[in-house]
This record gives C-alpha cells, structure tokens and sequence, in this order.
C-alpha cells in the first residue's frame, strides 16, 4: 500500500494534468473550427483581397482585368466577359461587407457596377450581353447564365448601396430575364435568349432550347439573392418555382443532378446508348460532382431565405442526399479532392470517374458545403472528416506558396497548373472567396473544435 503522502501527491499530479488538458482545451477550441485552425482560414481570405483587389481594377477601360498569369503579373491580352465582371462585382460587394474600414473594396464595386451598366447592358434588346467590346454575336443572343451572374452581383452591390438607381436596376435586370428568357408554358429558363432568327447550335449550353443544370442553379442562386434585396411577390413566386424545380425535378433519386433537359422537362439521357457515344458527348450528359454538392448549398440557402430561417424537411432531405452521394462517389480516397465528372454507364452498378481532374472552384465549393453539413448534422462524423481533409489538400495542392493564390486545379492530378494563369475569364475570386466568407461565418456562429 502506497503511503498517503504519495498517494497525495499522485492525486494532485492527476488533477493538475485534468485542469492542464482542460486548458488545453479551452485554448484550443475558440481558434479552431472543426479541426482546422481560424487563423489559416482568416489569413488566406486576407490574401485573397490583398491579391485582387484592387489589382484587377481597370482604371484605364473600366471594369475588371481579366487575365494574370501565374505570378500575378498582368497578361497582356485583357478581354472582358460579362461573368468575370459580374463576378467580381459580387466579390468586392460581399468583402465590402466584411472589411468595413477598406474602402478601395466600395470603390473597386462601385467601379465595376458603373461599368456593368454603361457598357454591357444592350438598350435595343435589353439584357447584358456577353462581351467587351461587342461582338457580331453579342446582338443575337443573350446568354441566360451570365445575366443571371449579373442580377445576382446587382443585389450584392444593393446590399452596400441601397440607393433607388441600383434597386432600379436589380429589378431590371429581373424583369428581362422574366420577359426573355423564363418559360411561361412550362416553366423554369431557356440556356439562350436568341434574336433576329438566330439558332442555337454551335455556342456551346447545349441546345439553344434546352433548360441545363448550371444555368438553373445560378438563376436559383441569383434570385435567393434578389429576394434579400427586393423582397417583392414576383421575386418570390419565381424563386419558388426554381427551387421546387431544381429540387424536385434535376435531383435524381440517389442524389446526383441531371444536366440538362428538353424545353418540356425530358430528360437528356444517353445511358442507353454505347459507350463511346456517351464520352463523345460527355458534355451534354454526366455527373458533375461539383455542381452537385455547389447545388445542395444553393437549395438550403433559397430555402432558408424563403422561410425566413428556417428549412422544411423535404429540402434538407434532398440535399443531405446530395451530399451523401458526393462524398461516396466523387471524392478521391481519403477525401483528398473531389473530382470533375462521372458517369453511370450501362451494366455498372457503381459510377465510373470519367475526369478526374479536381478544378479549384469545386474544391472550394464541395469545402463550405461540407462546412454547412457538418453543423446540421453533428452525428455524421464523415462530414468534418472530410472537412478537415479538404482543406488539408487545397493547402497542398492549391494554394500557391510562392506567389500566392489558387492554381486552376489540384497539383497532384494537373501539374502543369503551377504554371498556368492564376486569373482569367472562367477564373476569379468568386468561387473560393465564397468558401473562404462562408466558413468563417459559420465558424462564429456555429460549434467549435471537433
């Protein structure tokens, strides 16, 4: 038998590690969320600002640059395409938000909000159209997608200048794409908007007449948006309708998102067809993973946003499943990054990953999704897991150590990304900036440590 002096002792060494482990804890927890320290998620949103703004601002043209290579050096082709500028409208309107005290993030919004609407808005025809300076093409079509990037910067920008010109043209920019490009019969919005005769073929969205994926979940992204802004009965109406469409009609059952469908809701389906037919046109038909799990992020926020803080069951629903369904097919192992597109092709029961090329923008995407997911269902341990791992990789794989910034995609599967542009027409600040917002708003208002 130990003597009670010892024993004494012993027990105070016990109790002193307890309060030592509790302290640890207690010290841990406030800087860190989910598993992955505060401070690198603060100081890589920091760089993002510090990077882009106000160095894409075009002083000289208006707008944005568009173009920088990788080392941030600006390229000497500048074209201007209307979601590169829309998207960085909303960036600057939603980090404006943030950094009250940096007033170049105003200016830089309000630079390109003059811009959005003194040289891409069409007065003819109405609509915004693609690009600057105009082209032969700009004046038969409008390209629905990239309006809706523009209403949706509209209603950003509203948020931190809510004056009756911008409000004006927020519900301008509503009313074109309700006259232009909604569907009265069947409902939801055309890919195109064509003028003069023209045709769809050959511009890509596949057919000019079909409803797709990602001109819907932006659209429903654009009108969530709106709404915040422009709280009015047709903004409504019309933001429900999308997101009972996008919800009930582009979610399959197991979760994945369809692309695209004809004007009267049939499905574009190649499953029955041979394989070779189906990767030849790989692009009208597959699972983007990334625009899946973007997508179930869109649907809670429309959803919170019409219920005013709340979200029915049938929503979080759908969009767990579409969750469960990403990590279970389109991560690679280990959750190190989630792969471009798959495809289930006929005799397989299981998806086959036909790209596995891991773009930055779903990387970001999938990462404040899984954000989000963890602090609605607490008891699914594979949702910070993946967390975790995810930031882990776009620490590894995208950002840029030397020179800073995100690579076009993960090293490990697209090497040559160190070497390519850091910005261009398909690739701002929009897609990781969101991420970057997003997750430090739930880490102050949601659980710690994990």
């Amino acid at each position: 038998m130990l003597p009670k002096t010892l024993l004494f002792l012993l027990g105070v060494g016990v109790l002193l590690n307890l309060l030592s482990c509790q302290d640890q804890q207690d010290h841990v927890d406030p800087s860190s969320y989910l598993g992955v320290p505060e401070t690198e998620i603060q100081q890589e949103l920091d760089h993002l600002v510090e990077l882009w703004y106000p160095r894409i601002v075009d002083t000289l043209n208006g707008g944005y640059y568009t173009n920088f290579e990788f080392d941030w050096s600006r390229s000497e082709d500048q074209p201007k395409m209307l979601v590169t500028q829309a998207r960085g409208l909303w960036t600057a309107a939603r980090l404006a938000q943030v950094y009250p005290d940096r007033v170049e993030l105003v200016d830089a919004a309000e630079h390109g909000y003059t811009f959005l609407i003194q040289n891409l808005w069409m007065e003819d025809q109405g609509g915004f159209r693609l690009k600057w300076p105009e082209e032969a093409e700009d004046k038969v079509f409008r390209l629905t997608y990239a309006n809706a990037f523009a209403l949706y910067a509209l209603a950003e920008y509203a948020k931190i200048k809510p004056e009756k010109e911008v409000l004006s043209w927020v519900e301008r920019s509503f009313d074109w794409l309700e006259s232009h490009a909604h569907d009265a019969q069947h409902g939801g919005y055309y890919n195109l908007v064509l003028f003069d005769g023209a045709t769809g073929k050959g511009r890509g969205w596949g057919d000019g007449n079909w409803k797709g994926q990602n001109t819907s979940i932006h659209l429903l992204e654009a009108l969530t948006n709106t709404y915040l802004v422009l709280p009015l009965p047709k903004v409504k109406k019309r933001l429900e309708e999308m997101l009972v469409l996008v919800r009930d009609t582009f979610v399959r059952e197991n979760g994945s998102l369809r692309l695209y469908f004809t004007n009267d809701w049939s499905p574009v389906d190649y499953s029955d067809s041979t394989r070779q037919f189906i990767l030849d046109n790989i692009y009208d038909d597959h699972v983007s993973f990334g625009h899946d799990i973007e997508t179930a992020f869109l649907l809670y926020e429309a959803n919170l946003v019409l219920q005013k803080g709340e979200v029915d069951s049938k929503t979080l629903e759908v969009t767990k499943k579409m969750i469960d369904h990403c990590l279970a097919t389109g991560f690679d192992q280990n959750f190190q990054g989630i792969f471009d597109k798959g495809y289930y092709f006929q005799g397989q029961e299981d998806i086959e990953v036909t790209d596995r090329h891991k773009s930055w923008w779903a990387q970001a995407e999938a990462w404040h999704a899984l954000a989000l997911f963890s602090n609605l269902f607490p008891e699914e341990h594979s949702y910070p897991q993946a967390f975790q791992a995810m930031w882990t990789y776009i620490r590894e794989q995208l950002i840029d150590p030397e020179h800073g910034g995100w690579y076009n995609a993960g090293l490990d599967e697209t090497p040559k990304a160190i070497r390519q542009r850091k910005a261009h027409q398909w690739k701002g600040a929009y897609h990781n900036g969101r991420a970057l917002l997003q997750v430090l708003e739930y880490a102050r208002s949601g659980p710690k440590g994990h």
